[in-house]
Formats: C-alpha cells, structure tokens, sequence
C-alpha cells in the first residue's frame, strides 16, 4: 500500500504545482517567428512545499513541545518512507481555495464517516468521504486530453480547477482543467493537461476534494531538515511526478 503524505504536514507557508518538461523550437520562420513543439509528452508535475511549519496541530498532543516533537518525529518518518526518492508517495495537492464546493454545502459537510459502531478512529476522524461528484461520462484512451463528465454536485467549473484520478496501474494522478463546455446542468466536456496516463472507464470518478499525485522526492537530500533545539521549526520538500 502506498504511503500518502500526511495532512498533519500540509502546513507550508507555500507551495508550487508546475508542470515541467521539454519544448524544442522548429527553427525560425522568414516572418521571424519560431515555433514549439513539446517533446516530453505533455509534461510531469513537479511540487515544492516550502516552509512546512513543524509546529504540529492542535490536538495532537497537550503542549506546543509535544506537538513539535511528534510533527519532527512525522517528518522523520515520512523521509525514510521515501527512501531518497526511491519509493513513490502520494502527494495531496493543498488546493482548498480554489475546489469547485458546491453551493450551499460547506466543505466537508458530510463530516467523517465513522466505523459501524458510531465510533471515529483513536485521532479523533473518520473515514474520508469527497463531497463532490463528477465522474467520466465515457471512456476515454491513454493520452487524451478531453473527458465528457457527468456533474451530480459540484459548483460551477470555470477552468483551472485540479482533479485527480486513482488509475489501476499508474495510482493517483493530477490533472489541470484546460476549459469547459457545458453541454447542460450536469453535463459538460473538459479539456485538461497532462494527457491521460492511463485509459479511463466511463463512470471513473474525478477526485476535486482532494488532489493528489503519486510522487517521488526529486533528489535525494529533497527531504532533509534542520532542526533548531527549543524552538519551532519548519522544513522544505521538493517532489517530482513518479515514473
């Protein structure tokens, strides 16, 4: 099973989701233009989450010693997860501000989903439950950069919004919306980049609560940390998109 990055850690001051790849120029015209020509496939994400406060969350521990201790121990742990860059982690894209909530329905509303007997886990949530539903209208091909999609709720799509899909070989997958057509209230066709990494079924749910994308550190020293005795501390990590 694949480690997913903590949200105890989704704490950084910023982050940067990019796309990084290879553009090659045709050579410049007689009106003195040059064109591009993408050669890397339509790109990989690269992420870098800078200044992750290692100050922990309320309610992890009593007091603000307790909560730095076991967020630095969390990092720690989640570093040697991650083995240098060898084995892949999937990466929640910190995106709240910009998902497509639906209207009149809180983020989250539904709560955490908890076990038969009404109880939550011994952290205090659930099970996760998205409260948003787009799924693919129709199958699509590996490397297509168009999806019909059916709406049951969600706000309005504007362009720009990130959504993730859990593919069967590849894992979670990140995707950015090109544009929309809407074709009626719960209808519409998106574009998006990067193309497909892998072929879809109709019915395939779109994940836009929670991005996310199976990464890997970008280099080995991409997680490293240093800590100053007594006092709170924060760290930076860099991820690329797994193979």
């Amino acid at each position: 099973m694949t480690v997913e990055f903590p949200r105890a850690l989704l704490r950084e001051k910023s982050h940067a989701w990019n796309l990084a790849g290879v553009a090659v120029s045709g050579g410049q015209t007689g009106a003195g233009f040059a064109s591009l020509v993408r050669t890397d496939g339509g790109g990989f994400w690269t992420c870098a989450m800078t200044d992750v406060s290692l100050s922990g969350r309320k309610g992890i521990a009593d007091t603000g010693r307790q909560r730095q201790r076991n967020a630095t121990l969390l990092w720690r742990a989640v570093r040697q997860i991650c083995n240098g860059g060898v084995t892949p982690i999937v990466v929640p894209r910190n995106d709240a501000l910009f998902v497509p909530w639906p209207s009149g329905l809180a983020r989250n509303e539904y709560g955490d989903v908890t076990h038969g007997d009404g109880a939550l886990f011994s952290d205090g949530v659930g099970y996760y439950q998205p409260t948003i539903d787009i799924a693919a209208a129709a199958a699509a091909d590996l490397r297509a950069t168009s999806l019909d999609i059916n709406i049951a709720l969600a706000d309005d799509l504007m362009g720009g919004e990130a959504f993730s899909i859990e593919h069967s070989t590849k894992g979670w997958r990140l995707y950015e919306i090109k544009t929309v057509t809407m074709a009626s209230d719960t209808e519409a066709t998106i574009t998006f980049n990067p193309p497909l990494r892998e072929a879809v079924d109709a019915e395939t749910p779109l994940e836009f609560d929670r991005p996310r994308c199976l990464m890997r550190l970008a280099q080995p020293a991409s997680m490293n940390l240093t800590v100053q005795p007594w006092t709170f501390n924060a760290a930076s990590v860099d991820f690329v998109e797994a193979p």
